[in-house]
């Protein structure tokens, strides 16, 4: 038999609001939205704001935006303008900001995430953090699932390898930290529970669990490989005869194989789940809230307030 199913003390995003409020009463992270113009971000980060859990800086068309601002009858009178027209010079000077302790998260804003990866992964900049990786992490939330889900990466690394995985196990490790989520059950997650040697991502979920049995890996309980069914659902595990696991049935947190497995799983519970979502790149000097396109107001504000409380 599986093990109870165990609650984490923060199961929701207005957890995770509350968490933030909480954690700004001494100082507002000041947070640069880039690139404001023509995106939902800025309705969120204009909510933000307004909620009283940042210290907004804008960096783009100074005359666009204060524009915008005028026809939405939007008193922008507290807000910090960087005048930058050229949206990828824009958000290497955020970068800039951020490495010199200027500002403290970054609000992805009209680029396109792959693009904003691009540019702030760049090695002459030096926006990732020495010896660390940067990585995507998507939270989520869904109706018929009793806590929240991580889901990793949908957006950095195409395919890991190995060793990637286990950086990206310590960025999963970090996100859940902050959120409330303390060392998140993750399922690595594969098309099967076998291991097969001709499928490395069996091979790898195999290495990674026995880590973490080692006590190589902290911060994060580790099985694999799990299919998503038999990561998320206890009656499955049991139906496949997963039995013991510290995380079968009850998963915290999904690591994928590839960035297209991790995208999809995010993109279509966010998309067609109704599930509540947010997401965040982690690893750089401050954390940056980014969503994909499709991605609506809700889920925008959603990532600032995982940004806010990594920040």
């Amino acid at each position: 038999m599986s093990t109870p199913m165990e609650i984490p003390a923060v199961s929701s995003f207005d957890q995770i609001e509350t968490l933030a409020a909480k954690k700004v009463t001494s100082k507002k992270p000041r947070a640069a939205l880039v690139v404001p113009s023509e995106t939902d971000s800025w309705p969120a980060f204009l909510d933000a704001f307004k909620r009283g859990i940042i210290d907004p800086f804008v960096i783009g068309d100074e005359k666009l935006f204060r524009k915008t601002a005028d026809e939405s009858h939007i008193d922008i009178g507290g807000f910090h303008m960087i005048d930058i027209n050229q949206p990828n010079m824009a958000l290497k000077a955020a970068a800039k900001m951020a490495i010199d302790g200027e500002i403290d998260m970054i609000v992805a804003g009209r680029m396109v995430p792959e693009e904003t990866v691009s540019i702030l992964s760049a090695g002459d900049l030096g926006f990732v953090v020495p010896g660390r990786i940067m990585s995507h992490v998507g939270v989520l939330k869904a109706a018929g699932y009793p806590k929240l889900l991580l889901v990793t990466d949908g957006l950095v690394h195409e395919q890991p390898d190995l060793k990637t995985k286990i950086d990206l196990l310590g960025n999963l490790a970090r996100v859940g930290k902050a959120i409330g989520v303390a060392d998140p059950r993750t399922a690595v997650v594969a098309a099967v529970e076998v291991i097969y040697p001709q499928m490395p991502a069996t091979t790898d979920a195999a290495v990674l669990a026995k880590m973490y049995d080692r006590g190589q890996i902290k911060g994060v309980r580790v099985d694999g490989p799990l299919s998503f069914d038999v990561a998320v659902d206890a009656f499955a595990a049991e139906s496949k005869g997963i039995t013991g696991s510290e995380v079968a049935g009850q998963a915290d947190a999904i690591l994928a194989s590839t960035r297209l497995v991790a995208q999809g799983v995010y993109q279509a519970m966010s998309l067609y789940a109704e599930c509540a979502s947010g997401s965040v790149l982690v690893g750089g000097r401050v954390p940056v809230a980014v969503n994909f396109v499709s991605e609506p107001v809700a889920s925008r504000f959603n990532s600032i307030l995982l940004a806010v409380l990594l920040a």
